[in-house]
């Protein structure tokens, strides 16, 4: 596998089943950040990746509103709502070989720089599964899997199963560890966080 990563193609997946119930029940992606829809910073990371990444997906029950950034749109096959895994699923099923690169839609701070080192590490070890490590806990949707994980997910799902640390305990998931970067992942889940997601952003700007 080591040899064959170098060779197989990486397929991007924005998970956009959320909705910011804390901020007007609108989908989490399309609330402004910085004067734009929060995925679309996230797709511009993404499409900076031009050179590993060949496709961006967006995945979401609610397209309507994900029209205008002009990508293929997936939708969840498993319609319970019951977290991203069903999102991952919908995105294995969408590619028939190489891999699948996961990415949350509410990270508008996210950089290249964690993705790099999921590839890095893939392509080291040789592994069906990474997943990215805040120093504290996994990062559970930015991950990279390989189009054979589809299986033994499809199981995990069939007799319930729907935890993301669990599934990847189960694969014996490499972590891969970003503590350098944890304003990277800064999630937004009420205003307050994203007045401090903005505040983070105007400060390293300041830096660039």
């Amino acid at each position: 596998m080591r040899n064959q990563i170098l060779k197989e193609p990486i397929t991007a997946v924005i998970l956009s089943g959320g909705q910011a119930r804390r901020m007007g029940g609108e989908d989490k992606g399309l609330v402004t950040f910085s004067a734009k829809p929060m995925i679309s910073h996230v797709i511009t990371v993404l499409e900076s990746l031009h050179e590993p990444v060949d496709t961006v997906l967006i995945n979401t029950n609610r397209p309507k509103g994900y029209a205008q950034f002009d990508l293929q749109i997936i939708e969840d096959k498993l319609k319970d709502d019951e977290g991203p895994l069903v999102g991952i699923e919908a995105g294995l099923a969408s590619i028939e070989n190489g891999y699948l690169l996961v990415v949350p839609c509410d990270t508008p701070l996210l950089t290249v720089e964690p993705i790099l080192r999921l590839i890095k590490a893939v392509r080291e070890q040789g592994a069906g599964c990474a997943v990215v490590h805040d120093g504290e806990r996994m990062q559970t949707t930015l991950a990279l899997f390989h189009v054979s994980q589809k299986p033994a997910l499809d199981a995990y799902l069939s007799r319930g199963g729907r935890r993301l640390t669990t599934w990847y305990k189960e694969q014996s998931a490499i972590e891969v560890d970003c503590s350098d970067l944890k304003d990277d992942f800064t999630n937004i889940n009420t205003l307050g966080d994203l007045q401090r997601a903005e505040s983070l952003k105007a400060a390293r700007d300041q830096l660039i």
